[in-house]
């Protein structure tokens, strides 16, 4: 027995040694929740040590609340005799509430309870793991309740599983586990099947976002639009496993789109119609047209069109669509008021019927037992009165909608419009007719007036003829047109006689003018006696010429003012009605010709400029984007590369001058300066290019940022300067000085040589005299040399100009061979000239004498003595003609193209000293006379100049 009690306190000890280890906190309690002990454990975890709480109740140590929750489940388990597990707050030694689950169970010995033992497990991790869930949910909710747009979560079987605030209140019933078909349209069945575009079921499918919009009634039967973004949920895996709907209510924006499509609808109809207005003045071609088209735009089956008579009391059916001629002669014929387009031609009311055999107004009508069911009827409406109706019939029923209504009504206008213009034509081509018998030769001339108002463009050429006309026709003194600018000054565009410009303001705005006073009333104004109305201002050159009556008719389009012209009598003229009706048509004529003119002129203006100022640089441009491609080339980059615009336009520069590896150097160097262009700053460089013809040219590279409104980068303008001019003017200038110190040179050494000479004495009178003869001769041909380059200096520059007068030309002949009278003489030469009626010939006599100096002592020094000139001046039609021949030396061939060069002397240039310039400065100044020149010459068979200039007179 000893050894028995020993193992159960060994037995006991373990137990206590297994709670005093146990990391959890341990209470036992007996039947009246009393603590009868606790684990160490316990006292870490609340403070209490055992001697502390043995003897105490468990209720001791809960608030009010957790005490209720101790109290509930200790009476639910002990009556059972069941374990218990539940979550409660314990109060600490420190105030504190500790989160723990209770875990519990009752002992028993000999099948009795005796108390209760509990693991108090620490819960402060997880109750603030669940707290922070918790709050993570509720946030979440409220954000999705703060959207205002309807959010609904499906799952895969199209049920609402979450939703909105806004969703719940929208729909206004239990909407979680519905289907979102009947949430969103009250249907019974998936909405696809009504033909409806189904995101969430794209989305399902897809596993992307989808977007649409649904139409739909919402709960008061109005049409709704919702657009609907669906993306989806997808699990840890990535499957879709819910689809997020967002519904956002566009149905004011839905509403004004159809609004807008509507009235595109509306404009597009009824600009077809005003085409066929427009085209011509010709009824049948018009009103057939018109009626083929309302048939086939509202899609009927036939129509046609009723004309009320000039007595106003029938309708006629003048066009007619879809009925035989046999209905139109039984039922064509419509008293007004009887039948529906009789009472729609009294009432003016357009009426429609989508059935005609179900509609009460019909009950009477022929048309009942035609066989048409849709029906309309649209009054045709001028000004003043319904000049007939529109007809269109369907044979199957046809509901005519508010919008085709309103474009049958807008049509029916326009008719009428139409309509009254005919009618006005033709009472025109009366008035024109009654004119003709009256005037033939005016009428004719007015007709040609109104035909070429009616198609001009440019009216500045035309303007004063037309004035003239009505000047004529209407027997006025004086007639001027003018029009109002934007600051509704007047301006003249044209007058009959007037010292005014056509850019003058004749009467600033405000000016009281008859012009003026009959813009203001919208009607023609006559003044019987201008000089004693005072009221109003007459231009001084006007006042001037004492006129009397004055008329003057506005033009107008629409309620715009074009401006007014006005016919002005020095005696009182009386104006009959048709006169005056007369002078309404034509200004009507003119102001629809000045508008169409400058609205023309202003859309040429404005496209036309800018490619007008490209296309007339002489320079190459080249406009490239960011990707240095070619955007567009002018017509010098064409004419210079012979790359054409449509080849050149999308390639990059390098494909567009990639002729060959020669072009390399200049590719490197143009994308160089683009490379700089395009980072927004300016470049330059010079190089060399072989175009596509295989010559070779210099050009100056300037490239240059092209920038948006922003300022930002938007491409590259590229002017490719074409300086073989310069480069040969340059190398002229080098020749030129060469040329000059070689020929300056001989004289200069010559003058020096001997002025040294003489300074030193030695020299004999005889020789020095002879020397004094040299330098004097060799300073005249430096004195010569100087004057003719500077002659070719003047011409060139632009400052030397031609004194033109009537010139004598035997006179002046005569003259200039008198000039040379001591060496021909001393030359035994002969020299003869003819003069064949040259007239009144106009040009610089000065140039004309230095040229025929210049060729006559070229025959006397490049011929032998005793040699023979022959000089003809005649007239050879529009030109002077004047030939220079002699029997002299004669040119070689191979000189005579060379023959206008500075300083070219030839083959006997080494036997007649001269300065090489003579034939250059003759060729300066036939250029000048606007002339040319012919040189015929065949070695040692002498030569003939022959110049021709043209014939001018002093008036010209």
């Amino acid at each position: 027995m000893a050894r028995a009690l020993k193992e159960k306190t060994i037995e006991l000890q373990k137990k206590d040694t297994y709670i005093k280890a146990m990391l959890d906190p341990l209470w036992v309690v007996d039947n009246d929740n009393n603590l009868l002990d606790v684990n160490p454990a316990f006292t870490r975890l609340f403070g209490y040590s055992r001697d502390e709480v043995t003897g105490s109740s468990i209720y001791d140590f809960f608030d009010e609340k957790n005490a209720a929750i101790m109290h509930a489940s200790l009476h639910e388990k002990s009556e059972e005799g069941m374990s218990s597990i539940y979550e409660i707050s314990i109060l600490a030694k420190d105030g504190s509430l500790i989160p723990v689950l209770i875990s519990g169970g009752p002992i028993y010995i000999n099948d009795r309870i005796y108390g209760k033992i509990s693991v108090l497990k620490d819960f402060r991790e997880q109750s603030e793991l669940r707290t922070a869930l918790r709050q993570s949910r509720d946030y979440l909710a409220t954000i999705m309740d703060s959207i205002q747009d309807e959010l609904l979560v499906i799952d895969r079987d199209y049920k609402v599983v979450k939703a909105n605030k806004a969703a719940t209140l929208n729909l206004r019933s239990p909407i979680i586990g519905v289907p979102c078909h009947e949430v969103s349209h009250g249907l019974y069945h998936p909405c696809w099947i009504e033909g409806q575009e189904c995101p969430a079921k794209a989305v399902f499918r897809t596993g992307r976002s989808h977007r649409t919009t649904h139409r739909h009634l919402d709960l008061s039967g109005d049409l709704k639009y919702h657009e609907v973004v669906a993306s989806p949920i997808r699990n840890s895996s990535g499957d879709v496993i819910n689809v997020v709907e967002l519904l956002r209510d566009v149905t004011e924006r839905a509403k004004n789109e159809e609004e807008i499509s509507r009235k595109n609808r509306e404009l597009v109809a009824l600009n077809s119609i005003s085409g066929i207005f427009s085209r011509s003045l010709s009824p049948d071609e018009i009103f057939t047209e018109v009626l083929d088209k309302m048939i086939e735009m509202m899609n009927m089956d036939g129509g046609g069109i009723f004309f009320i008579n000039e007595t106003g009391k029938e309708m006629l059916c003048r066009y007619h669509r879809g009925i035989s001629d046999e209905y139109v002669k039984k039922l064509g014929r419509i008293r007004v008021g009887e039948d529906i387009p009789g009472k729609v031609a009294v009432s003016g009311q357009i009426v429609t019927s989508s059935n005609i055999l179900k509609d009460s107004r019909s009950e009477k009508s022929q048309i009942r037992y035609s066989g048409m069911k849709g029906y309309c009827c649209i009054p045709i409406k001028g000004k003043a009165k319904i000049l007939g109706v529109f007809c269109l019939f369907n044979f199957k029923p046809h509901f005519f909608t508010t919008e085709e209504e309103n474009i049958l009504k807008s049509i029916g206008d326009m008719t009428g419009i139409a309509l009254e213009n005919i009618k006005l034509y033709e009472e025109m081509r009366a008035l024109y007719e009654y004119q003709r018998k009256r005037r033939e030769e005016e009428h004719a001339q007015l007709l040609s007036l109104s035909t070429t108002l009616g198609s001009a463009v440019e009216l500045k050429s035309i303007t004063g003829h037309i004035l003239v006309l009505l000047k004529d026709f209407f027997r006025a003194d004086f007639a001027w047109l003018l029009v109002s600018d934007d600051d509704r000054n007047f301006i003249l565009k044209s007058a009959t006689a007037i010292n005014s410009t056509g850019t003058e303001i004749i009467y600033r705005q405000g000016t009281s003018s008859i012009e003026g006073y009959s813009i203001e009333k919208r009607m023609p104004t006559v003044i019987q006696d201008i000089q004693s109305a005072d009221k109003f201002y007459i231009h001084p050159e006007i006042s001037a010429l004492s006129f009397c009556t004055a008329a003057s008719v506005p033009m107008y389009i629409g309620d715009k003012s074009v401006g007014a012209y006005a016919l002005y009598y020095h005696d009182c003229k009386d104006f009959k009605e048709e006169e005056i009706h007369f002078l309404q048509i034509i200004a009507n004529f003119l102001a629809v010709a000045i508008e169409r003119s400058d609205f023309y002129l202003s859309v040429i203006r404005a496209r036309g400029l800018s490619d007008a100022i490209l296309q007339s640089v002489t320079d190459s441009i080249l406009t490239v984007d960011n990707n240095r491609r070619v955007i567009s080339v002018n017509r010098a980059f064409e004419r210079n590369s012979g790359i054409p615009s449509q080849e050149a336009v999308g390639l990059t520069v390098r494909d567009v001058f990639n002729g060959g590896d020669e072009n390399t150097d200049f590719i490197m160097m143009l994308e160089a300066c683009l490379e700089k262009a395009l980072a927004g700053k300016s470049a330059n460089a010079e190089g060399v290019m072989i175009m596509a013809y295989g010559n070779t040219i210099p050009l100056l590279i300037s490239s240059d940022p092209v920038l948006d409104a922003e300022g930002e980068v938007i491409g590259a303008v590229n002017l490719l300067r074409d300086i073989s001019r310069e480069k040969e003017i340059d190398g002229m200038k080098t020749c030129l000085i060469r040329s000059v110190s070689h020929e300056f040179r001989t004289p200069l050494s010559a003058i020096v040589g001997m002025t040294e000479m003489m300074l030193d004495g030695d020299i004999e009178e005889k020789k020095a005299r002879k020397y004094l003869g040299i330098i004097l001769n060799e300073g005249i041909r430096l004195s010569n040399m100087v004057s003719d380059l500077l002659s070719i200096a003047k011409i060139e520059s632009g400052k030397e100009s031609l004194k033109l007068i009537s010139i004598d030309m035997e006179a002046l002949l005569i003259r200039v061979i008198e000039n040379f009278s001591s060496l021909i003489e001393k030359k035994g030469a002969s020299v003869k000239y003819t003069v064949k009626e040259t007239g009144d010939f106009v040009g610089d006599e000065g140039k004309l004498k230095q040229l025929l100096v210049n060729f006559i002592d070229n025959s006397l020094a490049f011929s032998d003595a005793g040699c023979s000139i022959e000089i003809t001046v005649s007239r050879k039609e529009d030109e002077l003609e004047i030939i220079i021949a002699d029997n002299g030396w004669g040119i070689p061939e191979e000189d005579l193209p060379h023959l206008p060069a500075r300083f070219f002397r030839g083959l006997h240039g080494e036997k007649v000293k001269g300065t090489g310039l003579g034939l250059s400065i003759c060729s300066e100044i036939i250029k000048m006379h606007d002339g040319r020149m012919d040189i015929k010459s065949e070695l040692g068979k002498g030569t003939e100049v022959v110049l021709y200039m043209p014939y001018r007179r002093q008036s010209e």
